[in-house]
């Protein structure tokens, strides 16, 4: 029986009209045959990389304006970028323009690798069909519903034209040049339904790609540790504080690790081979040794999902992180190998590129100087601040003044001889006033409040000068009556101080971290009269040496104890944090070598920091630090 007209039409179109697709993104990658261009051949499978799910699911998303990706090298970033763009053709037809660093780059990328991708797709294969010749183009492609540009990320390809999709591959190339910016702003026509997918390793701190991806929600890729289950993310190190459950955990580190032993580091020089081989993740919670084995990293890879860290970030803005560390075809051994060899680079001949490679390639991590501080634990054990301690010889009060006097960081320390001290208070005040009122809670006398002088020093010292008492000071063998008042402490650059001392033989010249006492008429001028007001200048680089090993809780140094943080250490505000606002650099200028401290970050606040820098300064002046001082003190 001849068929009928409806069946040679059906026929005819049945292969071109099919149901709408309404899977994922990462169902519709499991249908591609990844061939030029990719490690791995075939069609992709999920579960081989669960990590790339909800980053797909995010560029669905109608309601996602923005995607920043930021995440180690060969970890599928590209991939996420070579299957959306065919889905797009496909599912959800819009302009699209996909920017590479360079224009050369863009070209090569798209004959080696984008290009074969997408004309090996059997649907976009039949819609290619009916595109002239001079629309199809090594870099672009005039689709009947879609423009498809691949090009560099310049000014050219960043003007004039409207886009609703824009892509953009390794964006922290465009380093701070207002291209990203450009680009995005191309998008702006299609307000309610463009995308903005960024992605690249980690930049450099506060550049356009950094900026940009802070403005996300800053999803972190999380793993569950198989023996406890506690979510964390992977960590190159990460310090366990005094807020953690279990108290002897507490000053270690969790993350990659390596067994230190007579194996992997014999005569004290590291073996690379047996580190490699004793390499695996400490568990932040539990302390577990989560080994590189496949059926351990198949199970962390079941565990994977995404935590926002800027949660109160616009909902349309979303951002993921995941390091190499999250692929089970990239070895631990390798990871832990490159990273050791990257610290001694840096800590032992002074050159920090390697690390800086670690942390942006390998982890995916932002840049700054201060990336790669491995911070040791703040010295805290448990004392009773308001109990007698038989070793307090002194008892000090130190205020570190803002620039506009209205706020003071004020800390109260007892010393003892021994060089050890403990922090009894830590507040802020904001008056001096306020100062006073701590000084008599916690009985310091008027001699032992030392400010900071450095800004507004007349004001500062008019009113150390006039809160004091008559008292006695012993001159050699006689007591003499003196004004004890408040000291004024103002940091210089210069590095030592002459103190000359009168004996019998002469004259001698000794040096040291502080000044002699100098004086300051706060009247100068206007004709009033007044008892002179007692400052000391104090060497910024030297009493910033004496600090930084007891900080850190060094052996051999005398223990500084500090009370309990209010914040966590991630908070730049935090006493943590604070602790560690400043680094030691040195320079060589005309073949001398030099050293200073600097801010890490000029907005980095460094209050508590100069507090603890001064307390070093009046342990050195009262002679618990070098040699004690000539000049007379009060009776006590």
């Amino acid at each position: 029986m001849p068929a009928k007209p409806t069946d040679f039409l059906a026929a005819a179109i049945r292969d071109a009209w099919q149901p709408p697709f309404r899977g994922e993104i990462w169902e519709f990658a499991g249908t591609l045959n990844l061939q030029a261009g990719y490690s791995v051949k075939g069609q992709f499978d999920i579960n081989s990389a669960p990590w790339v799910k909800e980053p797909f699911e995010a560029i669905r998303d109608p309601n996602v304006r923005v995607v920043s990706i930021q995440a180690g090298v060969q970890c599928l970033k590209s991939f996420l970028e070579d299957v959306t763009i065919p889905y797009w053709i496909l599912h959800d037809p819009g302009d699209c323009l996909f920017l590479l660093d360079t224009d050369p780059k863009a070209l090569k990328y798209c004959s080696s690798r984008l290009m074969p991708l997408i004309r090996s797709v059997p649907e976009i294969q039949r819609l290619l069909i009916d595109v002239a010749d001079h629309e199809k183009t090594k870099t672009k492609i005039a689709f009947h519903a879609m423009n498809l540009v691949v090009g560099g990320l310049n000014e050219g390809n960043c003007q004039s034209l409207t886009y609703r999709y824009v892509i953009v591959d390794e964006a922290w190339m465009a380093r701070a040049n207002g291209l990203l910016r450009q680009a995005r702003m191309r998008t702006t026509q299609y307000e309610d339904t463009s995308k903005f997918l960024v992605c690249g390793q980690g930049g450099i701190c506060d550049e356009d790609a950094d900026t940009l991806h802070k403005e996300t929600d800053q999803r972190e890729l999380h793993f569950k540790c198989p023996f406890c289950q506690f979510a964390q993310p992977f960590d190159i190190t990460r310090l366990r504080g005094e807020d953690h459950p279990k108290p002897e955990l507490r000053g270690t580190y969790s993350g990659l690790s390596w067994d230190k032993n007579e194996t992997t580091k014999p005569g004290g020089r590291w073996n690379m081979d047996a580190v490699w081989r004793s390499a695996h993740i400490r568990c932040y919670q539990c302390d577990a040794r989560i080994e590189d084995r496949p059926e351990v990293r198949r199970q962390l890879c079941d565990s994977y999902h995404f935590i926002p860290t800027n949660p109160g970030a616009p909902k349309e803005f979303v951002g993921f992180h995941w390091p190499q560390a999250a692929s089970p075809r990239i070895s631990l051994g390798l990871l832990v190998t490159d990273y050791l060899k990257a610290k001694i680079a840096a800590d032992e001949l002074g050159y920090r590129l390697p690390l800086q490679e670690f942390y942006m390639k390998r982890w995916g991590l932002t840049w700054s100087e201060d990336s790669a501080d491995e911070y040791r634990a703040v010295a805290h054990e448990p004392y009773d601040i308001h109990g007698d301690w038989p070793e307090e010889a002194y008892r000090v009060l130190i205020a570190d003044c803002q620039r506009d006097l209205a706020k003071f960081y004020v800390g109260v320390f007892a010393i003892a001889l021994s060089g050890e001290a403990r922090e009894l208070a830590r507040e802020t005040c904001a008056s001096f006033d306020e100062i006073e009122a701590v000084q008599e809670k916690w009985k310091v006398k008027h001699q032992r409040v030392f400010l900071d002088c450095s800004y507004l020093m007349t004001k500062v010292l008019a009113e150390c000068v006039q809160r004091g008492h008559q008292g006695k000071v012993k001159i050699g063998k006689r007591e003499v009556n003196a004004w004890l008042c408040w000291t004024g402490l103002k940091g210089s650059g210069q590095e030592m101080f002459v103190h000359t001392r009168k004996t019998k033989g002469g004259e001698i010249k000794e040096w040291r971290i502080y000044s002699q006492r100098k004086f300051y008429d706060v009247h100068a001028g206007t004709g009033k009269r007044s008892t002179r007001a007692a400052w000391y200048e104090w060497s910024n680089l030297h009493a910033k040496d004496l600090l930084r090993p007891r900080r850190d809780g060094e052996p051999n140094v005398p223990k500084l104890r500090f009370l309990p943080d209010t914040l966590p250490n991630s908070d730049v505000y935090s006493h943590f944090a604070q602790m560690r606002s400043e680094r030691r650099e040195e320079k060589f200028s005309n073949g001398k070598k030099s050293a200073i401290w600097t801010l890490v970050k000029e907005s980095r606040p460094n209050h508590w920091w100069d507090v603890a820098s001064m307390l070093m300064v009046i342990m050195a002046k009262m002679g618990i630090v070098g040699p004690s001082e000539a000049e007379p003190e009060a009776a006590e």
